[in-house]
């Protein structure tokens, strides 16, 4: 599973130019570039490109029990909640932040740089529910990786 984990998000990262589909510009979102870069039954990985400035507003998923959200060239702010209660954090590159499922999120980019973010869906295939606490640190400790590798 870590090596799986690993190969996926190392593949994000290399094959995005390559593989990526546009998919309207974050749906109404000036700035927001997503591309699906995988998309199997068991999970979804996306490359994301945020324009200095750029929000994407609040939304929600629910094609699986969490997903993933790991910055890679720069800080984004994330925030979360339901409206009017929502919370503020900004999440450096290399870290990693869960959002569970039907969790209202969105982000912006507070800097004066466009910003590269990758997403991973974990979709409902009956096997996510088991996901151990180790393979949570796993993925933390390939973000951290990546952060290294990534300058």
């Amino acid at each position: 599973m870590i090596k799986s984990l690993h190969s996926v998000v190392i593949f994000a990262l290399c094959c995005a130019p390559v593989f990526g589909q546009q998919r309207g510009q974050g749906r109404g979102n000036p700035g927001v570039s997503p591309q699906t870069i995988m998309d199997t039954t068991e999970v979804r990985v996306t490359r994301v490109q945020l324009e200095a400035g750029a929000v994407r507003a609040s939304h929600v998923h629910n094609e699986g029990p969490f997903h993933m959200f790991i910055p890679i060239t720069s800080p984004v702010e994330i925030f979360f909640g339901p409206e009017g209660k929502e919370e503020r954090e900004t999440v450096a590159p290399g870290q990693v932040h869960l959002f569970k499922s039907n969790t209202p999120h969105g982000f912006k980019n507070a800097g004066s740089t466009p910003v590269t973010f990758i997403e991973i869906f974990v979709k409902n295939t009956g096997r996510a529910d088991n996901i151990s606490p180790r393979v949570i640190e796993a993925i933390q400790e390939s973000a951290l990786w990546l952060r290294k590798t990534d300058r």
